[in-house]
């Protein structure tokens, strides 16, 4: 009998609340078809984060592996960027992080990639995978056979990739090229202590840590740029001078960085920053970024003499894009920063080096660097609203701003400019049941805010009713 489909998959990876949508039969089950329509044979590394469910999971989903013939490097609690790191390797053919990155810990989910880093979405293979999955005998009852070929059991191995990624770090980021400003450093309790632990101490920063040990996450999840998180974050920093801020979300993949004062900086200037750094080191490369927020980070790119590409959200698309235009740097407004050097993938640990390299060659403090940034651009933090009827409030947008608009522009969302003068965008979140607004403009703080509150007033009879949005708004 054919199962039903999966809610499990999401368009860039797999993430479910833990058992209902996502457990141990499933993952056996992924184990099997993933194995089956990739055609993979040798070795794959498997690695988990701090979840409670994340285990059990992992231990379900090498069960399946093995079972399918596969040799599974059991990289045991590490960040995302670790696996990535061992996607690298010469044996290797594939690695699945068993993660669900910043949600909530009631959920759990996979990341998966193919060989040197290659992401796999939904419309590269997680499709083909669900459907042979809603094909498969249950593993209960029977353990499905992948291939003629193999017939013979594999085998479970743990390695510690560590010790290589930070010699791989430290040989691209000498200890005199780092500013060694006074370092904040908020794991969230999720697995960047893992390795941002040893890699601080042989670079030897000065750090101090606030939710270092991994687990158990904060009850609303491990997103750094939650408000409440980075409230505790700036109260932390308050008790003494730090130069830098810096918190990753659960699995590591997100770095976001806080001023002198404790305030978050929006990953908007960070992005500016990071590709006007990689653009002086290699003129005329390709920068790729979501759209989302985009003025700076292109009015950056066109100073420099760089190629502006722009992005789907979402790793799997950003790391497509990356390669396609083997571009040296890629920024994401959810903070998750791609880098060429690191096989266009993402890392936390290289986003916190590079600025702290900027730091050192700017010869000066954040506050200085990005107060530089906002007297032309400013925006919004990124607000997320629930919608009992998206569609409609997408079709209720449009027909309010597309004929005031100077131009409107569909991709992977909506996105509204009036007259280079203020921009907003609204998309549809690929992870969550949520719609993300965004709001930027030429230096027009009291305008942005009036013209933001007027959208979110048109999106109000759409929105769940236990859905509050009062002072949501307001200028970074």
């Amino acid at each position: 009998m054919q199962r039903a489909p999966y809610s499990a998959f999401r368009l860039g990876d797999v993430r479910g609340i833990y058992p209902d949508e996502i457990n141990e039969e499933f993952v056996r089950l992924f184990a099997c078809a993933f194995v089956r329509h990739f055609n993979l044979t040798g070795t794959i590394t498997i690695g988990r984060d701090m979840r409670e469910s994340s285990l059990a999971l992992q231990n379900a989903l090498i069960e399946g592996l093995v079972q399918a013939g596969i040799h599974v490097k059991d990289l045991g609690l590490c960040t995302t960027e670790l696996g990535y790191f061992s996607s690298f390797q010469p044996d290797t053919n594939a690695t699945i992080i068993v993660t669900a990155s910043h949600n909530p810990g009631t959920y759990n989910g996979l990341k998966c990639v193919l060989k040197n880093g290659v992401a796999v979405s939904y419309d590269t293979g997680l499709a083909e995978v669900e459907k042979i999955m809603r094909q498969l005998p249950s593993p209960e009852v029977e353990t499905p056979v992948i291939t003629d070929k193999e017939d013979s059991q594999g085998t479970r191995t743990p390695i510690d990739f560590h010790p290589a990624y930070i010699d791989f770090l430290r040989s691209r980021f000498p200890i005199d090229s780092l500013s060694h400003v006074e370092l904040a450093l908020n794991g969230l309790n999720g697995t960047a202590v893992t390795l941002a632990g040893e890699l601080t101490k042989q670079l030897g920063l000065p750090v101090t840590w606030f939710r270092k040990l991994p687990g158990p996450m904060p009850s609303q999840g491990a997103d750094p740029v939650n408000p409440k998180l980075t409230r505790q974050m700036k109260k932390y920093m308050s008790h003494s001078d730090y130069g830098l801020g810096i918190a990753w979300d659960g699995d590591c993949d997100r770095c976001v960085f806080f001023d002198q004062a404790g305030d978050l900086i929006p990953s908007y200037y960070v992005v500016g920053l990071l590709a006007e750094s990689y653009l002086k080191q290699y003129p005329g490369a390709a920068i790729v970024f979501d759209t989302k927020l985009c003025w700076n980070t292109m009015a950056v790119i066109s100073r420099l003499g760089g190629r502006a590409v722009r992005s789907e959200t979402g790793h799997a698309f950003m790391k497509r894009r990356m390669r396609e235009n083997n571009a040296v740097y890629g920024g994401e407004l959810s903070s998750h920063h791609f880098f060429g050097e690191f096989h266009h993938c993402d890392s936390g640990m290289i986003a916190m080096l590079r600025m702290l390299q900027i730091l050192k060659q700017s010869d000066a403090n954040i506050d200085e660097l990005i107060g530089n940034i906002r007297l032309d651009n400013c925006c919004t933090p990124e607000i997320s609203l629930k919608l009992a009827d998206a569609q409609g409030g997408f079709d209720e947008i449009t027909s309010h701003y597309q004929q005031q608009a100077s131009r409107v522009e569909v991709f992977d969302g909506l996105h509204f400019e009036f007259n280079d003068h203020w921009r907003f965008s609204i998309t549809q979140s690929k992870t969550e049941p949520l719609v993300r607004l965004n709001f930027e403009s030429r230096g027009n703080p009291d305008d942005l805010l009036e013209e933001a509150n007027r959208v979110l007033e048109i999106l109000l009879p759409f929105q769940e009713q236990d859905h509050n949005t009062d002072n949501l708004i307001s200028i970074q």
